[in-house]
Order: C-alpha cells, then structure tokens, then sequence
C-alpha cells in the first residue's frame, strides 16, 4: 500500500522527484535546510519501512554522524569561537557545527537514496529506459535484482552447510567463506547460462527495433504532475543557492534568508511524505 501513491503514475514522475530531492539535499550545505532534509528522509522511511528498520539503520548512520562531528575540527582548525585545547589542536565551534551539518547532509542524502530504491525498483528503471535504452536498461535492472539475490543465496548456502553434517568437518573462519563463495559463483554461473538461454528462446536481439507492452503509460496526469514537480524543483534550486551563498560557518556562523527561500525546498522534502500520509487517510476511510 505505500507504494500505491507513486504506482498511479508514470515512474518518471516519483525518480524526477526523488532525483530532484537528493540534488538540493547534496548542494544546500546550510543547517536548516540539512534539517529539513534529515527530518523529511526518517519520517518517510519510518512511513514505509517500518519503525523497526528504519531505527535498524540508524545503529550505524548516527556513529558515523559523530565520528565525521569529531574529526572535521581536529583537521579544519577554524573559526571565531574556540571551545577547547585537546593537545596541540584547537577545537573551534563553526568547526564542530561544520562537521555535524556535513555528517547529517551524508546521512539524509544515503536515506534519500534508499528510501527511493524502496519505491523505484528494476522494472520501474527498465520501463523508463527499455524504449530508447533496452540494453542498458536490462543491464541495470538485473544488476540491481543481483546484490540482494547474491545476499539471499548465501544465507541458503551457509545454513545448508551448517545443516549437512558430512561438510561441517572442523575449518576456519577463512574457508567457511571460501566455500560459500565458491558455490555462489557456481550458482550465479549457471544461472546466468540458462538466463541467456532464456533470453535467446524468447527472441532478445533477433531483430533491431521490436515493441513492448506498456505497463505503465504515459498520460496526460502524468505530464501535469511532471512539470508541477520540474517548476518547484527549479524554485527550489534558486531558492536553495540564495540561501547558501548567504550563509558562511567561517569566520563566523552568519547568514540569514527569507522564508520564502526555504519554502520550496521544503515542500520538495515533504512531497513524498505527504503521499503516503494521503494515502494511508484514503484506505482508512474507505476500509
């Protein structure tokens, strides 16, 4: 059901979006706007993913949040406000202000980026790509059904083995993974002959040009949606580039910007979430 808001329209529509979410969030180095982007990113991931394995991601986002906070004012020694002497380091606040907002800018964008793989998948890419693209297209899709059938078969292969007692003869560590390497490969080898096989019987590449069904066509709604979402995108951008060129951590954290610079960027961010909550109002009401 949370992918039911973005399945009602043409994938381009949800990647513009999501690609348009992730840029600002890359480039708007500023405090406010990286929290508004942090926020928006864990609400909506708690939204889809589930409390459990949205926090479940968190156990290594935030230590690297603080060890990037501690580790830019040993190397970047700047700023107007010093808190501390820690040996021959100066440790000054914009540095450690520097440091948060940079760990929280890596942060919200890694969520950003999966919480698009949660609702773009293969067949969404290779409807986008397949007409102008199909190779690439295919390739990429089946790159991305790879890592997580790899993962898969190798929780198969190791409780296999764990469970055959003929192979769980005493060996390292080292070997164990051995092993299971080398019948994944043989696996991911053999499935790849009998794919191409597949491939071949069904009629890939016999002639240049060949037609496809359209799961998910193009419609007038969607050409609505995509130029609603272009336009605030690109208010947002200008938006976003006045705030940073008016914000400075060093010497000092100065720099203010009217609301109505963040206002798009804001709306951008909480887009998908608004979505779901639509979404979730929509079957409770019709339940």
């Amino acid at each position: 059901m949370d992918r039911a808001a973005f399945q009602t329209f043409h994938p381009v529509v949800p990647t513009i979006l999501f690609v348009g979410i992730i840029g600002l969030s890359m480039f708007g180095l500023e405090p406010r706007l990286v929290a508004a982007s942090l926020v928006f990113a864990l609400l909506f991931a708690l939204a889809t993913q589930g409390v459990a394995a949205a926090l479940d991601k968190l156990r290594w986002q935030i230590p690297l949040l603080i060890l990037i906070c501690l580790i830019n004012p040993l190397f970047n020694a700047r700023g107007s406000h010093l808190l501390f002497r820690l040996g021959p380091f100066l440790v000054y606040a914009e540095s450690v202000a520097y440091g948060l907002v940079m760990g929280a800018l890596l942060i919200a964008v890694l969520m950003w980026i999966e919480n698009m793989a949660y609702l773009i998948g293969s067949d969404e890419l290779l409807v986008m790509g397949g007409g102008v693209l199909p190779t690439v297209s295919l390739m990429v899709s089946m790159t991305m059904r790879l890592i997580p059938q790899l993962l898969s078969r190798a929780t198969t292969v190791r409780t296999a083995l764990q469970a055959t007692t003929s192979a769980r003869a005493p060996q390292s560590e080292k070997r164990s993974r051995v092993r299971v390497m080398d019948a994944l490969m043989s696996w991911a080898l053999e499935d790849s002959l009998e794919r191409s096989d597949a491939m071949r019987a069904r009629g890939w590449g016999a002639v240049a040009h060949r037609t496809s069904f359209e799961a998910h066509p193009f419609r007038m709604r969607d050409l609505i949606a995509l130029a609603l979402v272009a336009g605030l995108i690109v208010l947002a951008v200008f938006g976003v580039l006045d705030i940073v060129h008016g914000w400075d951590f060093y010497p000092s954290m100065t720099g203010t910007a009217p609301f109505g610079a963040y206002a798009p960027a804001i709306v951008l961010f909480a887009i998908p979430l608004c979505c779901i909550v639509a979404e979730h109002v929509w079957w409770a009401v019709h339940e």
